[in-house]
């Protein structure tokens, strides 16, 4: 296994596992290892469009509000389900991230959301980062499974 491919998949791994973590009663979350795991700026693209942000203080302030949004809305689990690596070259690869969202939503009833994130990942720095990240569509998701 390339370097690359070790540290991203270690990225991808201690990203998973903060994820899910972050969603349990009590909830732990490690905010700094969120924020360390994306490079100093970074762009999403989603059925919204395409933004871009930097890796700063109001960042790291969204963090907290977004995993309470998922475990307001039911959230039990964040999990990684596969994820497989391409590189690219010596140093950038595409992870591309099955995630299980388990919930139990306004009525009781327990379900899974199932989706594919694209992430972009450099080694450039020395250590994996995220770059950038392609989403589906995550609000139609959660109305689908009557979680909003």
């Amino acid at each position: 296994m390339s370097e690359l491919q070790t540290k991203a998949r270690a990225l991808f791994e201690a990203y998973g596992a903060r994820s899910d973590a972050a969603l349990q009663n009590p909830p732990r979350e490690d905010i700094d290892g969120m924020v360390a795991s994306f490079a100093p700026f970074f762009v999403e693209s989603s059925p919204k469009g395409v933004m871009g942000g930097a890796n700063d203080d109001k960042f790291r302030a969204a963090l907290a509000p977004g995993f309470a949004h998922y475990r307001d809305v039911g959230g039990k689990h964040m999990t990684i389900t596969n994820l497989v690596i391409t590189e690219l070259d010596d140093l950038h690869a595409i992870a591309h991230v099955d995630w299980n969202f388990a919930y139990i939503n306004k009525a009781g009833v327990s379900g899974h959301v199932a989706f594919r994130n694209l992430y972009f990942v450099t080694i450039a720095s020395g250590d994996a980062e995220i770059f950038a990240y392609i989403t589906p569509d995550e609000e139609q998701a959660m109305r689908d499974h009557g979680l909003v």
